[in-house]
Parts: C-alpha cells; sequence; structure tokens
C-alpha cells in the first residue's frame, strides 16, 4: 500500500463529517463471453478477483464505494452473471454509486436497459446522458456522473459538471481518457484538466486507465485507481481508499491486490 497526499479543498460552509470511500472501477465480468459462448475459466477468474476485491474493500471499512465504469466487460454477459454481479453488490453494507463504461455503456440493449440496477437497495447507476446526483443524505454526500451512450470524442465525461455545493462532500465519477490541460485530443471520450481543476470538487473517480493514474489539478483530487486486473505479468491490480477530512489534505492510499 502507498500513499498520496493532497492539498484540503478551501470552500465555505459547515464543518463536514469525515469521509472514507472506496474506489474501484474496470472489473470487466464476463470477458470473452461472445454470442452465447462463455470461456469458464475466464469467467470464474474475473468472478474471483471481484470477490477478492470486495473482501479487500470492505476490510477498509469504507462509507461509500465508487464504480466508475466497466463493471461488465460488453453488454452480452450471461445472465447468470449479471445476477450474482447484482447479488455481491446488494450484499454490501454501504452504499454503491456507480455509471457505465465504455464496454457496458448505454447502446441499443444493453445490459443496464435490461436489468434494472436502482432495484438494488444500496445501489444508485448514474445513467442520465447529460448528467445526474446522487444524494446520501446520512453522509453529507453528492456524486455526480453521466450515463455513458456512445464512446466517442464528442462524448465529454466531465462536461456539464454542476457547481459544488457548500456544506457537503462533493464527489464525481467520470470514464474515458486523460487529455491533459490543453484538451486537444481525437481521442473518445476525453477528459480534460481544466475540468478537474475548475469543477472545486473534493475528488473525481476516474475509470477506463487501467493502471493507477493522478490527475489532480488544482485543488481537486481526482484518480484513475487502476484495475483488479494486472495490465501486465509481474504487475498487479489495484484500488485506492480515499480519506476526506475537514482541515486535512485529501488523503489516497493505493492498495494492490
Amino acid at each position: 500500500m502507498t500513499r498520496g497526499i493532497h492539498p484540503a479543498p478551501a470552500g465555505p460552509g459547515p464543518a463536514r463529517a469525515p469521509l472514507r470511500l472506496a474506489h474501484a472501477s474496470d472489473i470487466h465480468l464476463d470477458t470473452d463471453f461472445h454470442d452465447g459462448s462463455p470461456h469458464l475459466v475466464l469467467r470464474d477468474q474475473y468472478r474471483l478477483l471481484f470477490a477478492q476485491l470486495l473482501e479487500r474493500i470492505l476490510a477498509q471499512r469504507p462509507q461509500v464505494l465508487l464504480i466508475p465504469g466497466d463493471l461488465f466487460d460488453s453488454n452480452r454477459p450471461s445472465p447468470e452473471t449479471v445476477i450474482w454481479a447484482m447479488e455481491r453488490l446488494a450484499g454490501l453494507p454501504m452504499p454503491v454509486v456507480m455509471i457505465p463504461g465504455n464496454h457496458d455503456c448505454l447502446e441499443a440493449g444493453a445490459i443496464y436497459l435490461r436489468h434494472d440496477f436502482n432495484r438494488i437497495p444500496n445501489t444508485r447507476l448514474l445513467m442520465a446522458a447529460d448528467g445526474e446526483m446522487a444524494t446520501i443524505p446520512e453522509l453529507g454526500v453528492n456524486v455526480w456522473g453521466k450515463g455513458m451512450v456512445d464512446h466517442s470524442p464528442e462524448f465529454s465525461p466531465l462536461g456539464g459538471l454542476p457547481p459544488a455545493l457548500a456544506g457537503a462532500w462533493n464527489l464525481a465519477l467520470g470514464h474515458g481518457i486523460y487529455v491533459g490541460r490543453d484538451g486537444h485530443s481525437h481521442r473518445s471520450s476525453p477528459v480534460e484538466a481544466r475540468q478537474i481543476e475548475a469543477s472545486g470538487y473534493d475528488y473525481i473517480a476516474l475509470g477506463h486507465h487501467h493502471a493507477l493514474l493522478k490527475v489532480s489539478s488544482g485543488k481537486t483530487s481526482a484518480y484513475y485507481c487502476g484495475a483488479p486486473i494486472p495490465i501486465s505479468k509481474g504487475s498487479q491490480g489495484t484500488f485506492v481508499m480515499v480519506t476526506l477530512e475537514d482541515g486535512q489534505p485529501t488523503s489516497v492510499d493505493i492498495h494492490k491486490l
């Protein structure tokens, strides 16, 4: 486990209770399940990785779990895997907020249009194309995110991010590729440094890039948490734990699986 420390966002409003959150992404359940032909060994490996990831997260006692996309590898997972994943999420003792990614985006016939993840009592799937906010009153938390329909250069994961609200922890989810400060890119779903910095948010949880990557800008902490699947031989999957406390720097702990 390694740790990053970031400047504390300065903002008006009353003191907020400390918040501890988990950020995990790019699970890719049912990898290589295509046209009804399951690769059972890979299916079981990815299920096991997700189960182990949740066990490790639970051991850290987070108050909320953020999943910024690609829980599934495609919009064609087996029904059994979908039910299995929904049961795993429902069994967690904390709220879960998630968005679709480019692999499980909201195209015609998408998994999230066929299965209602918002029926899971502790789970909120943010699906609005222009973005929407999930509020967790008991934690004093607002979480914003968009439902990706088309993974294209025209889709801006953080475009239209509403202003941060005083008196609450302001979090956001985004799924796309980081393009830096100038924002000039032909890549699909670009995430710009200026959007992160201008947000005034406390933490932005990003997905799509499978390696751990810090993209904090200004006073806003932002990370790609990596993925539970190692990106190369000899490497390890990762997730991050984030601690937010008024008057203290944001603490980001990097956990290897």
